[in-house]
């Protein structure tokens, strides 16, 4: 039997940033750190439609994502002449076929487009798989498209932890805060957070800037060779070892945000 996470719906999770940021690698070692301790069922998203990495990272990758999904539909009604509303009806059973499973969580990707144009098509369709599919979880973890993308198209709209991962230069810092303010008009978050991430040496004028901003700091990640050595060697990021610097500052965050009293405060 699932373990009870205290909410009357799944908790979704989603974690968003300026590119570069380390925003799936935080995705990953949250995933690694919740399925370790609890035994939650949690699906995990790659949002990602330019830089669809979380599959690799967490070593589960899908054999159909919601692009290829998407493209089958359009071609099966085109090309094949298939009644609109008879392909549609099958579309959540085509979704949930193409849901990755491993005895730790599940994962879901909406892929890469097959040709040119914007990402509009699967961000509008994403959206409503979330809502369609996320009833079946305890925890919904998302790593969302860098940037503004997905926030200001609502595709996260209904999200209950937004997680902001940031870099230590003040660029980043000033995307956090202008990811903070879409999210305050297109979602319905009830929680928000920075997390600081790469830290090295003094960050005193960063946390200056934070409370200037009055950006929530739920979490410092300090830079981690371990992390860099298995990004150059290719290694999947769910398998570094528990004791690395990363790890332990993100399973001390998991439990923090898991605790019902994280939005009482």
């Amino acid at each position: 039997m699932n373990e009870k996470n205290h909410y009357e719906k799944p908790l979704t999770i989603s974690v968003v940033g300026k590119g570069g940021s380390g925003k799936t690698i935080i995705t990953t070692l949250l995933a690694k750190s919740i399925s370790k301790k609890h035994n939650f069922k949690m699906l995990l998203i790659d949002a990602d439609p330019t830089h669809p990495h979380l599959s690799h990272m967490v070593n589960l990758v899908p054999e159909k994502s919601l692009e290829k999904l998407r493209t089958d539909v359009i071609d099966e009604i085109l090309t094949k002449a298939k009644d609109f509303e008879k392909v549609a009806e099958n579309i959540d059973f085509e979704v949930y076929n193409a849901i990755a499973e491993s005895k730790a969580f599940s994962l879901f990707s909406i892929g890469q487009p097959e040709g040119p144009g914007c990402f509009c098509p699967s961000n509008t369709l994403l959206r409503k798989v979330i809502g369609s599919i996320s009833k079946d979880f305890d925890i919904v973890l998302i790593d969302c498209e860098a940037g503004l993308e997905q926030i200001n198209r609502m595709v996260i709209e209904s999200v209950d932890i937004l997680l902001i991962v940031s870099d230590i230069s003040i660029r980043s810092i000033e995307t956090a805060a202008a990811i903070r303010e879409s999210a305050k008009k297109f979602t319905k978050y009830k929680k928000l957070g920075l997390i600081l991430n790469r830290v090295k040496g003094n960050t005193d004028y960063i946390e200056k800037k934070l409370k200037k901003l009055n950006l929530p700091l739920l979490m410092e990640i300090p830079e981690d060779d371990a992390i860099t050595e298995f990004e150059l060697e290719g290694k999947p990021i769910i398998d570094i070892p528990e004791s690395s610097k990363s790890y332990l500052k993100i399973k001390k965050l998991a439990e923090r945000i898991l605790n019902p009293k994280f939005f009482e405060n």
